[in-house]
């Protein structure tokens, strides 16, 4: 090609691209004005990036034995229902299936978002505060999230599920259980345990012990984890490692290990490696019998007055009225942290006294992290407009489950036999106990007159032990 022409061929060229450069130039700089439905809802800007809620209170009706209307509270923790969020597809959904009898009419979100959130309905926009306005999400719902500028907004779907079917029954299987050796009296409890594995992960045990007295009345215990779903059992064994005799009817579970006093009174601790088995002293006091925990002190009692330690070294007066009304067996003890104040703990005890022979007895205190705000233990009074208070059976199995407390016993009967009533629930820390007749029932083949038993709970499992050794495995639906 001449070399004019292709000078030529050149310019033209290079005022073509220059031309496209220019109106890819102005079509970008156009588009960056348009804010495109799907940039709005990937904007950082407005975004919902952690939800939950808090705990959601409900008041179920049932009817106990007698045909009477029960109402109890039901409280299911915030921290029991955890949600996902799908940026992509815009939704908040409970991962798990809540129970049926669940009321969501008035729920609490908590988040933490980009920009502000809104529930809308039917085109209105209502503004939210998180962790303090209540919603109704019965139905799903339609969450807003709005830039603080005003110029981006994101729309999300809440939905919280509910099972279909009624919640809270108890579907019993009976386990064939060769090793487990067990007669008359004895205690079960269950012991939660973290470790680290092998890659420095964590790793939660729970065990479930039995303590009982051999054929030769020595104290033993015999356990199993919630791994075996108590279908192996490890051979029944003596303790060993105490001056004295382990009083086993004592033994309270308290920051991770098991503790009780001997017959001298005298303090010792296990271990959930040691099975229970091996226990070792931690303090020469003289107690009568340990009593609970409230998750920071260990409570006993030396005769005088309840006293409470946080080292095993110090003991300080924690209660001096009431001390007849002290439960002496079918010892339970319970707490649980206000959702207001992390500080503040609300702890229960109760079980069955010599100073009441008409009702078991309850207990209840209020403990804080700081020590002048801990209040002595209280005994809770059965008034004679009360004729709901803790019955007082044979023998006592209580757990908490719920926010609620649930206890088990044989009844007594006037020709010598023994009957289970089934389970009775306290949904107020111990004041009023009420028969569950619909839902929360026992085993149809649990015979009361083959020996006392004792319910423990692991997860949403539970595991009721008989005297003889047999054993059943309830899973709440």
């Amino acid at each position: 090609m001449p070399n004019y022409l292709y000078c030529v061929f050149a310019y033209l060229m290079e005022k073509r691209y220059f031309r496209l450069l220019i109106f890819c130039l102005s079509v970008s700089v156009l588009a960056s004005c348009v804010k495109d439905k799907d940039d709005e809802e990937r904007s950082p800007y407005c975004a919902i990036t952690a939800f939950s809620v808090g705990s959601i209170i409900t008041y179920v009706t049932t009817t106990d034995a007698a045909g009477n209307n029960i109402v109890t509270r039901r409280v299911v923790s915030g921290n029991d229902i955890p949600f996902s969020i799908d940026q992509q597809a815009s939704t908040i959904t409970s991962v798990n299936a809540l129970p049926n009898w669940i009321s969501l009419n008035k729920v609490v979100p908590v988040f933490t978002s980009y920009g502000n959130v809104y529930l809308v309905i039917d085109g209105a926009y209502y503004g939210i505060t998180s962790g303090t306005d209540s919603i109704d999400v019965s139905e799903p719902r339609t969450l807003a999230c709005i830039s603080t500028d005003g110029g981006y907004e994101k729309k999300y779907t809440l939905t919280i599920n509910k099972k279909v079917d009624a919640s809270d029954m108890i579907a019993w299987e009976r386990l064939s259980v060769a090793d487990l050796q067990l007669e008359g009296s004895h205690r079960a409890l269950m012991l939660s345990a973290m470790y680290q594995d092998v890659n420095g992960a964590d790793s939660l045990v729970r065990r479930m012990f039995v303590f009982s007295n051999n054929a030769v009345g020595n104290p033993q215990v015999t356990s199993t984890t919630e791994r075996s779903q108590a279908t192996t059992w490890t051979e029944p064994t003596e303790l060993t490692g105490a001056e004295g005799v382990i009083d086993y009817n004592s033994i309270t579970v308290h920051k991770g290990m098991l503790y009780a006093v001997d017959q001298e009174g005298k303090l010792y601790s296990s271990t959930e490696k040691e099975k229970g088995m091996v226990w070792t002293k931690v303090a020469d006091v003289q107690l009568q019998r340990l009593l609970g925990s409230d998750g920071l002190n260990l409570y006993g009692y030396d005769g005088t007055e309840i006293l409470g330690t946080q080292d095993m070294n110090t003991w300080i007066g924690a209660g001096q009225a009431d001390l007849s009304m002290l439960p002496s067996t079918s010892t339970y003890s319970y707490y649980y942290t206000s959702k207001t104040n992390a500080d503040l703990t609300t702890a229960m005890m109760g079980g069955i006294s010599e100073g009441n022979t008409a009702y078991g007895v309850s207990w209840y205190k209020m403990t804080s992290a700081v020590n002048e705000y801990n209040q002595p233990w209280s005994y809770i009074q059965v008034s004679g407009d009360n004729t709901h208070g803790l019955p007082h059976f044979q023998e006592l199995s209580t757990i908490y489950y719920g926010g609620n407390l649930y206890t088990m016993g044989r009844r007594a009967l006037s020709d010598g036999t023994f009957k289970f009533d089934g389970f009775y629930c306290s949904t107020d820390n111990g004041i009023a106990w009420h028969l569950q007749s619909e839902k929360w029932l026992l085993p149809t083949d649990l015979n009361a007159n083959a020996g006392p038993a004792s319910v423990v709970l692991i997860g949403e499992t539970l595991y009721l032990v008989q005297s003889g050794g047999a054993v059943w495995r309830g899973a709440i639906k």
